[in-house]
């Protein structure tokens, strides 16, 4: 019985000591070697206020760069063009025609699990020689070739402060840079 008293406050000694201690974070030691990823991405923007046909699909390149500050946290820069003109009714119902325009954004991404990101930024877009801004919420994924390429498939929404919006869907390549 001694014995058993014995076990039983080592163990619970043990338990409450456990309990103190800070948890070892779980670490991705990928972006701690590798900060800095750049990705070259092909996709598809959904427009859907083009007169007469409800949605209008624009193929796009984009080129992203981002810093990982920790493992759940990073920053990202990210650019991309619409390569083909399309025309737009602006909420005043006047019908103007956009000429490949450019999108960049500047976005806080925070890590759900390791191979899915969540983010937000404002930027801006070059439609016909002027600047406005947007709004970007993104979904990001990661999924990993090897130890410095991977996959990233990407869903991000772009609201334009003019009350527009662009729904984009692109597939990219991208690289850790060693730093």
């Amino acid at each position: 019985m001694k014995n058993l008293l014995t076990f039983c406050a080592a163990a619970a000694l043990t338990a409450l000591h456990a309990q103190h201690q800070p948890a070892e974070e779980q670490v991705d030691p990928h972006h701690h070697r590798h900060p800095v990823r750049i990705a070259l991405l092909l996709g598809h923007g959904m427009v859907p206020e083009v007169p007469g046909d409800g949605v209008f699909f624009v193929p796009s390149w984009g080129l992203d760069v981002d810093y990982h500050l920790t493992d759940n946290w990073s920053l990202g820069w990210h650019s991309d063009v619409e390569i083909e003109n399309y025309m737009v009714t602006l909420p005043d119902g006047e019908e103007v025609e956009l000429e490949m325009p450019l999108i960049t954004t500047l976005d806080v991404f925070y890590r759900l699990n390791h191979n899915l990101l969540v983010g937000i930024g404002g930027g801006l877009t070059l439609e016909n020689t002027e600047w406005k801004p947007l709004m970007r919420v993104a979904v990001e994924g990661e999924v990993p070739m090897n130890d410095r390429w991977e996959w990233t498939p990407t869903l991000f929404l772009d609201q334009r402060l003019d009350g527009r919006q662009v729904w984009t869907f692109a597939v990219g390549v991208a690289h850790y840079l060693l730093f």
